[in-house]
């Protein structure tokens, strides 16, 4: 072992010996020079620390990372509501439903009475004229006498007066033009022989209103009757005789005849 660490020495001692005999002239040339002996065999002591240089600008941001797993719920009380927030934008409207119409609903329940409402403004007066009323009127007359059977028109064929041709002077009938309200009047004299008679109907129509009716020998009877009735257009009015041999008597003096008037319109 002795050996062995004086040949150790021995090398080592040959190494520097052989580094002191290098020329002084390429020294100066050779001491810059990478792996050269003398710089691998004089480097000086280490100097102090120099001062720490200025830091560098910080590098640019990284790849961000995956997300972390989602952590477990806090533990504390609720925060308070937060201010409501601007409405947003107006969406598209939607797409139109399909489906059937629905069933419609029950009526509500009525509600309340409203109030009273003020009273209006009067209105603009107006006047209103009233329509004139028909007149409708005649009176005719037996001139002469006459006789007639069971079943005849009396004829009276002096008209004095026709106010809207109703009554017809060739058939003694009068008929409705203007629906309302009538009064007619009949009055007949009897013929001064032997066995007058006087009997007759004032007729609607066919129906009998009312009778004319006197007999009595050597004597002139006046017997007369008179009705109020309604007509409508189209209706007749007229005296038919009831049974036969009837004589009537008739002069300038009028003592038989037949009348009748609108009392009013309908």
């Amino acid at each position: 072992m002795i050996l062995a660490a004086t040949l150790s020495l021995f090398l080592l001692c040959g190494w520097i010996a052989a580094c002191n005999t290098q020329p002084s002239s390429e020294s100066s040339t050779t001491s810059s020079t990478p792996g050269s002996c003398y710089g691998a065999c004089y480097q000086g002591p280490a100097g102090v620390a120099g001062v720490p240089g200025v830091p560098g600008l910080p590098g640019s941001n990284g790849v961000q990372g995956p997300t972390g797993p989602t952590g477990e719920p806090g533990i504390g009380l609720r925060g308070p509501k937060g201010e409501k927030g601007d409405p947003g934008a107006k969406g598209d409207r939607g797409e139109t439903g399909v489906g059937l119409k629905g069933v419609v609903g029950s009526p509500g329940v009525a509600g309340e009475m409203g109030q009273k409402g003020e009273k209006g403004e009067p209105g603009e007066t107006s006047t209103v004229t009233q329509a004139l009323q028909s007149v409708v009127a005649f009176t005719a007359f037996l001139t002469s006498d006459v006789s007639r059977d069971s079943g005849d028109v009396v004829v009276f064929p002096y008209v004095e007066t026709n106010i809207g041709g109703g009554y017809d002077s060739q058939s003694g009938v009068f008929t409705c033009s203007v629906p309302g309200l009538y009064f007619f009047s009949v009055t007949l004299m009897t013929e001064s022989n032997t066995n007058p008679r006087v009997d007759a109907f004032l007729k609607r129509n066919s129906d009998n209103i009312f009778q004319i009716h006197d007999e009595h020998d050597n004597h002139h009877h006046q017997p007369s009757n008179s009705a109020v009735i309604q007509l409508v257009i189209g209706d007749t009015v007229k005296i038919e005789t009831s049974v036969a041999g009837i004589s009537m008597h008739g002069s300038s003096y009028h003592p038989s005849s037949f009348s009748g008037f609108l009392i009013h319109q309908m």
